[in-house]
């Protein structure tokens, strides 16, 4: 052993290579992670085809839509190739093949929710109404069927309730109206006619306001041409019209209140016009407010009056 200072024992520094006689290696390379090794093989024994990638178009970079490589493409992860265990033409085939057999289960359904629809006519009408606001229930259990060709027992047992109870509100505003139109008073209606007669020379859709009453006439194109409409002047609401062979026919809105100042209208509608303004402070027949002493004394503006020939 050597306790010299000024040994540096530099002979013991020598390379392994030189000791031996062997050429080093240029540069070692970096170890493989084993689960990179399985992989890989793992894609080589089960996936013989290569293709190249269709998203990246073999680059291998997803670009952004201004043509800037934001990343590795997504879909070979950045290799440009992508490995299938069948062709290109088996593929295309097995989804066609699917798409056959969907369209065949589709068509199956499809007959199955037909043949439910015609063994069940109350059911299949409720189903069929048009969807009016927030209710879509019986929309949506009409795509169910038509979509699974059957329902489950819970869901046949709701739309069989619900039918079965607009079935019978239906039924019912049927009786309540024939028992209307029974009783729909026959009024004389010579003076309103001739109004409107009049003021639709001068005026494209008319109207005659009383109180909380509007008229104005059915479009003549319409199923009900030559019919007088009366809704509430609040609120639109329809409260019945006026056939051709003068029968005031009411909805179930329409009060006592209301058929009173109907028949007070058809009775002397220019009396009514002329109340009406006087009560109001406003013309009956364009909403106008009256400020013209004439006018506020008639109850009328003078030239609504003259159109509507009174």
């Amino acid at each position: 052993m050597c306790n010299s200072t000024n040994c540096s024992h530099d002979d013991l520094n020598d390379d392994v290579f030189d000791i031996f006689g062997l050429t080093a290696p240029a540069a070692v390379a970096a170890p493989v992670a084993f689960d990179t090794v399985l992989a890989d093989a793992q894609i080589a024994n089960t996936r013989q085809f290569k293709e190249t990638c269709p998203a990246c178009r073999g680059s291998g970079v997803f670009r952004s839509y201004s043509g800037r490589v934001v990343g590795d493409c997504f879909k070979c992860k950045g290799k440009g190739v992508q490995f299938f265990k069948t062709s290109s033409d088996d593929r295309a085939k097995a989804r066609d093949a699917a798409d056959a057999r969907k369209a065949k289960v589709a068509a199956s359904a499809a007959d199955q929710a037909a043949a439910w629809l015609e063994a069940n006519p109350v059911e299949a009408a409720w189903m069929h109404q048009p969807v009016t606001g927030d209710f879509t229930f019986h929309a949506d259990m009409l795509a169910a069927l038509i979509k699974y060709g059957s329902l489950t027992e819970r869901q046949e047992a709701a739309v069989r309730n619900a039918a079965a109870k607009s079935a019978a509100r239906k039924a019912q505003w049927a009786a309540e109206k024939a028992g209307r139109d029974a009783a729909a008073p026959v009024l004389t209606m010579d003076k309103i006619r001739a109004g409107f007669d009049s003021a639709v020379q001068h005026l494209k859709r008319p109207k005659l306001r009383i109180a909380n009453v509007q008229f104005s006439l059915a479009p003549a194109t319409g199923r009900n041409a030559g019919a007088i409409y009366v809704v509430r002047a609040s609120n639109d609401t329809y409260l019945g019209k006026i056939t051709q062979d003068d029968r005031f026919i009411t909805s179930r809105d329409c009060t006592a209140a209301d058929s009173e100042i109907v028949a007070r209208v058809a009775a002397d509608p220019a009396a009514a016009a002329t109340a009406h303004g006087h009560e109001f402070g406003q013309c009956s027949c364009c909403g106008r407010e009256l400020t013209n002493p004439e006018s506020v004394a008639r109850g009328i503006g003078p030239i609504c009056a003259e159109r509507w020939g009174w």
